[in-house]
């Protein structure tokens, strides 16, 4: 019984974290929006700025939360990677700032002076942005590393068209890649072999690189022997599988035949 309601503390991180950054995040905004009001009245922010109540019991109930959202989250990375741990460090950090922010709050609104108030809202902005730091890296550790920001990242930096003709493949077989193959690339195999990390040298995230014949992982004259196909159909628990079973889980079957039967229209052309 206890293990179980362990287990359960431990999902409900995935639940509880998001009220510390909603609850922070907004208190940040509130007093961070009252600032140009307070220089319109022609008022000097130095002397005239104090927390405003609808702030102070959302950074409260903030602190509250981001304390229950580290001791799950302690419970749910126990036996994370490296990148959990780092993950799980800058939740402690982020906890003890809005702690700390909380106290300077209390400090605040006891004192009633500038000074108290300007170090309060100072602390509460640190963070708000600590806060907001801790929550993208947990994204990432979710959702793959440049869940948010590849999408800007691709804006700016447009990749190459592909040259179809030079490649020796249809627009069909593309369309399948892109629509159909890609996204199976994507769940399992961009985090080793994307744009980020190309372990053994191999990219999977571009039709161009998977058929780079430099590559050796598609025989074009024998699609059934290439490497690709050898290495999904391994048993998960062999050491050349792909993807590793630390990594992801074993594609399947319909995955595989999938991929199996692109690789068999691509000898055809």
């Amino acid at each position: 019984m206890l293990n179980h309601l362990i287990e359960f503390l431990a999902r409900s991180h995935l639940v509880v974290l998001h009220f510390p950054i909603a609850l922070v995040l907004s208190a940040a905004l509130v007093e961070s929006a009252r600032m140009p009001f307070i220089r319109l009245s022609r008022r000097s922010i130095r002397d005239h700025y104090r927390p405003c109540n609808a702030a102070s019991i959302m950074l409260l109930l903030g602190s509250a939360t981001a304390v229950l959202t580290t001791i799950t989250g302690l419970i749910f990375g126990f036996d994370g990677s490296t990148r959990v741990d780092l993950h799980r460090i800058l939740g402690i950090l982020s906890t003890i700032l809005v702690l700390a922010t909380a106290a300077s709050l209390l400090v605040a609104i006891n004192r009633s002076t500038p000074k108290s108030s300007l170090i309060y809202l100072c602390m509460l902005i640190s963070s708000a942005a600590a806060v907001s730091a801790t929550a993208h890296f947990g994204g990432e550790l979710t959702h793959g590393e440049g869940f948010l920001t590849d999408p800007l990242r691709n804006i700016i930096h447009t990749p190459e068209p592909i040259n179809l003709q030079q490649l020796n493949v249809s627009t069909e077989s593309f369309e399948t890649f892109n629509t159909t193959i890609l996204p199976i690339f994507q769940n399992a195999c961009i985090k080793c072999h994307g744009p980020k990390k190309q372990k053994g040298d191999i990219r999977l995230d571009s039709l161009a690189f998977v058929l780079d014949d430099d590559a050796f992982i598609i025989d074009r004259d024998d699609p059934l022997a290439s490497e690709l196909l050898y290495r999904i159909e391994l048993p998960h628990d062999d050491e050349d599988a792909m993807p590793p079973p630390d990594k992801a889980d074993p594609l399947t079957p319909k995955e595989v035949h999938t991929i199996q039967s692109w690789l068999q229209s691509l000898a055809a052309q």
